[in-house]
């Protein structure tokens, strides 16, 4: 009986179907690669909008009150008595707010940031229009006042060190008066997370109204006392231009991400102090008026 011959595969054929092979899971690699890093990249994308969007408006929410109810000074400057931008206090003097507040509780520069400038603090004062909650989550009565404060702070629940949120603190109410207005100080609650930086300018508007402009809260203050010095009326405050700058969760580990180079943020640019992850970062922008300080009658 004639047993058939058998034939396997030659050493040239088990090469070639290996390299075709190797060639074939390479391109399926690369597909999967580039499609989760396109992923994580529409994710931090989604992300970045829901908080920035977010929290900008709910923070300006608050801020167009700001000067509500004080229909004796409805020109608001840094000199205005309860005035809705509280730049100064103490209990003598023309000052914004008639009782001695902490410097470091007023709108001011010199907050913490992840890049190579301070940010910035507000503090608005108004009177609540109806029954609301403080950015806090307390109760405040139609008619009490309401002094809250916007600044960036620690994140305890953040991954990192140097994780910045947009946090917001209110007083204690009830406040029925001026005295009254106590509790100002503590951390204050998160509004928006992983902030890098925080900005804030004070837009005025010249007595004849012919003209606008914007200024830093530290050109601002030069500005005001230079009119006062000169016998003048400090510029009257009647928006206030706010910009974040908010970054992702987690490390995209895009390549295309180059962290070493200033990124465009407002009135120029930034350097971001950590050139290691790749987050991806986006700048939000929102210009408020205050209604309730425009200089004229209510």
């Amino acid at each position: 009986m004639k047993i058939a011959s058998e034939k396997g595969f030659t050493l040239i054929e088990l090469i070639i179907a290996l390299a075709l092979g190797l060639i074939i899971s390479a391109a399926a690699l690369q597909l999967f690669t580039g499609g989760l890093i396109t992923t994580r990249l529409q994710q931090a994308s989604a992300a970045l909008q829901d908080s920035g969007v977010f929290g900008l408006e709910y923070m300006a929410h608050d801020i167009r009150l700001a000067n509500y109810g004080n229909i004796s000074h409805p020109e608001l400057n840094d000199t205005s008595n309860l005035g809705g931008v509280v730049l100064t206090s103490g209990a003598t003097g023309n000052v914004n707010l008639p009782i001695a507040l902490d410097a470091a509780y007023l709108t001011s520069t010199g907050g913490v940031s992840n890049v190579g400038k301070d940010s910035d603090q507000l503090t608005i004062l108004f009177t609540a229009p109806t029954k609301m909650f403080n950015c806090e989550g307390k109760e405040v009565a139609a008619g009490e006042y309401v002094l809250q404060r916007y600044f960036l702070r620690k994140d305890e629940n953040g991954q990192n060190a140097t994780d910045y949120a947009l946090a917001c603190d209110a007083n204690i109410p009830p406040s029925t008066s001026v005295a009254t207005i106590k509790g100002v100080g503590d951390d204050g609650q998160i509004i928006m997370p992983r902030v890098d930086y925080l900005k804030f300018y004070l837009g005025t508007q010249s007595d004849n109204k012919t003209s606008a402009s914007y200024y830093t809260i530290a050109a601002y203050k030069t500005k005001a006392t230079a009119a006062i010095a000169a016998s003048e009326k400090p510029p009257r405050i009647v928006s206030i231009k706010v910009g974040v700058l908010v970054r992702s969760k987690d490390d995209t580990k895009n390549k295309l991400i180059d962290v070493s180079v200033p990124i465009q943020f407002m009135e120029g640019s930034v350097d971001l102090t950590n050139t290691t992850n790749k987050y991806l970062r986006r700048e939000y922008t929102s210009t408020i008026a205050l209604r309730n300080a425009m200089g004229e009658p209510l």
